[in-house]
This record gives C-alpha cells, structure tokens and sequence, in this order.
C-alpha cells in the first residue's frame, strides 16, 4: 500500500460476485459503481451464504472511514491497521480464517449513506458541530444497515474477526449481584420490520435473509470493555477520565444489521440533539455520540432484556486470567478489556493483558484526528488524575 497514493474505496472477494452472479443475483461493479451498490453486493453475498462470524449472525464485513483515500497522508499506525485488515479481506497465506469485505467511507460515501438510509434524521446529525461526532454516529449507522465489523483505522486486528466469538464466551453466567443467570437467546423485544426509508433493493436483501432461531441463538453484537474500575462511590473512574466504571469503546464494535442497540444510541441521540438545540457547542462529543452514549445504549437494551443486571458485574478487573466474554440483553457479547483493548501496560491498566493473551482480538492506537493539543483539556486532565476535581470538565478539544 505504501506506493499507492490511493487506496481502493473496497474490497471484495472475487468469487462473492461470482457466486451471485450463479445465484441469479448478479452485482456488476465498475469503476463508477458507488460505495452503496458495492456494500449491497457483499450483504447479498453474506445472506446468500451465511458468511457470518461464528457463532454469530455478524456478516463478514469490515467498515472503516477516514478523511482521505491518498495513502501518502497516513500515519505509519494508520497503514499498518489498514493492511492487516486487507490482509483478512484477501484471505493472506498467514490468516487463519475466511475471506471477507471490506470498505473504507470517505465523507462523500458517509454522506450518501445517510441521505440514502437515514434521511429523517440526516438534517439532525448535520447539526453536530464536530467532525468527530459525525464520525461517531457514522460507525453506528453503517453497522446498522449492513452489519459488519466497524474499527477505527489505527486499530490492528490480532486475530481473524470469523473466531472473535469463542465457545466460551456464549456459555451461561452468573450475575453475582442477584444470582440471575445470563443466558444467549433470542431478545424477547426482536424486530424484524423492514426499514420505512431503505432502497427497495436492500428491502429485497433483507427480506431474504434468514430469520434468527430460537432453537439456536446466535451473537447479534459485539462490543468490547475500555474501561474497567472500581464501581461508585470509588473515584477511580471519573479520575481517569471515564464517564462509567466499566465502559465500553467505540474504536471498534460488530453487530448484526438492525441490532435494538444501533436503535437506541440512535433515538437517544436524536432526542439529545433536539432538546440542546442551541447548546450543541458546550456539551462534550464523548458524552453525545461517543463511548459514554454506546455505554448507555447498550445498558439501557440489556436492562430491558434483564432488568435485574447489574451492569458492574461485567468487571473482569482483578481477574488473574483475564475474564471472559459475557451476553447481556440476550445476544450481544461483552469482552473484557482485553478484548479490544490490550496491552496497556502497568500505569492504569485496569486488568489489560498483553497482546498475546488469548482474549486479545484487536490493538488500538489511539492516533485519531481528534487528539490535537488543547490547553484545557490538558488542565483538567492534571486537575482530574492528580487533585480530584475538575471532573464536568471536557476531556476532548472543542
């Protein structure tokens, strides 16, 4: 990739087309084709076959975004996330699992996407004042209409995505809290009305996949712990930083299309957006649309599921093992911080093991656009970590 000055918008494996095309479904992509009639095709292919990660109805497709498509504007931590992940999708010599799509969204293609999917509220998530918010909501709205894996573009995949769900981690347990036990299944609230504003040719895509089963559930979502502390009145949390003791991330995050979380992260924001009008600027993006607003998303469906969760009994922290995966509303997986967030080193690490543990799906590196120097934003970090206040304080630039 280093020699190109532009990467492909997607890439597909040749014999997915092939297959439709023998299927009687033919997707006949050209240079013109846009990003939309390109993902549709992979759906297809992913329904027709039942290409999911396993034990998951999670179709095998990587989305990723950046602001350029010229690769000689990258970081090094940039390429080298991207490669691994086109490594998967041409199913290399060294991957041990299959082939998969892949697509990367430029602002035009994020664009379309939400005229196209999500036109009621495309005037809304315009009036986001930050580029990082739309972004946000763009890995929320994509995962949502097609499904798929989102991960940032400086998050290294460690292990092929199809074995991210281990037979472990679908097993039943045990809430401490109230002795309730977790189990997979089918949520009780599943939908499977089509969307009132799609395509017609997505609709046909929809309408043909098979239906979830109740006499063999399956993961429907996969979302991984950043955060892992102590739960209230402990301080530890919000001294670090974080909105929740145990917090979700949003850098990477996989569900199947129409998942009851994408639904209600998307409502609640909808709903924030137009109750704060006109305050928009003064409330910090991670509380809006980023991990904090995931974080909620997903409590919110998982105490309807189980309303006698506690939401703290995810913690994996003063695990020696590193905890395991854990369902929660029925059949989205929780991973420990391990998870997705390996290798943190000793200073904070809130039981993060190495890269090599057997938990590790996946390494970030925290090289977004976002982390520009702010002098508040620093202050109220210092004041935060070393004197205990300053915790309203926003924790990224505005």
């Amino acid at each position: 990739m280093a020699r190109k000055r532009r990467t492909d918008r997607w890439q597909i494996p040749p014999y997915w087309l092939d297959r439709l095309t023998a299927n009687g479904t033919p997707c006949r992509l050209t240079s013109d084709s846009t990003i939309l009639e390109a993902v549709e095709c992979a759906l297809a292919f992913t329904i027709l076959e039942q290409a999911y990660l396993q034990h998951a109805r999670i179709p095998l497709i990587t989305h990723q975004t950046w602001r350029s498509l010229n690769t000689e504007s990258w970081s090094d931590a940039i390429r080298a996330g991207v490669e691994r992940w086109l490594e998967f999708a041409k199913g290399e010599a060294d991957i041990d699992g299959p082939e998969m799509a892949w697509f990367l969204w430029d602002d035009d293609g994020i664009d379309m996407l939400t005229k196209s999917f999500a036109a009621d509220i495309y005037e809304d998530v315009q009036r986001l004042p930050y580029p990082v918010e739309k972004a946000d909501v763009f890995r929320v709205l994509v995962v949502k209409w097609f499904g798929g894996i989102y991960a940032d573009v400086d998050a290294t995949p460690l292990k092929h995505p199809f074995g991210w769900v281990l037979d472990s981690d679908i097993t039943p347990w045990t809430d401490a809290s109230s002795s309730t036990e977790m189990t997979l299944h089918m949520p009780s609230s599943h939908e499977t009305a089509l969307p009132g504003n799609a395509t017609s040719t997505y609709e046909a895509l929809l309408a043909s996949a098979d239906l979830p089963s109740r006499s063999k559930p399956s993961v429907h979502a996969i979302f991984g712990i950043e955060a892992d502390n102590p739960p209230e009145p402990d301080p530890t949390y919000w001294r670090m930083g974080y909105s929740h003791p145990v917090q979700v991330t949003n850098w990477a995050l996989a569900m199947a299309p129409h998942h009851a979380v994408a639904d209600q992260f998307l409502n609640t924001l909808i709903e924030d957006i137009r109750q704060n009008s006109g305050n928009l600027l003064a409330i910090d993006p991670l509380d809006i649309t980023g991990p904090p607003a995931l974080t909620r998303a997903i409590q919110a469906v998982a105490h309807r599921e189980n309303p006698s969760l506690s939401w703290d009994s995810l913690s994996a922290n003063g695990d020696p093992i590193g905890g395991r995966g854990k369902i929660v509303a029925g059949d989205a997986l929780v991973l420990p911080i391990t998870g997705f967030n390996p290798g943190r080193g000793w200073f904070q690490n809130m039981g993060s093991k190495s890269i090599e543990h057997p938990n590790a799906r996946l390494w970030h590196a925290a090289a977004g656009s976002w982390r520009k120097m702010d002098l508040k934003v620093q202050v109220g970090k210092l004041c935060r970590s070393t004197l205990g206040f300053c915790r309203g304080w926003r924790k990224i630039p505005g």
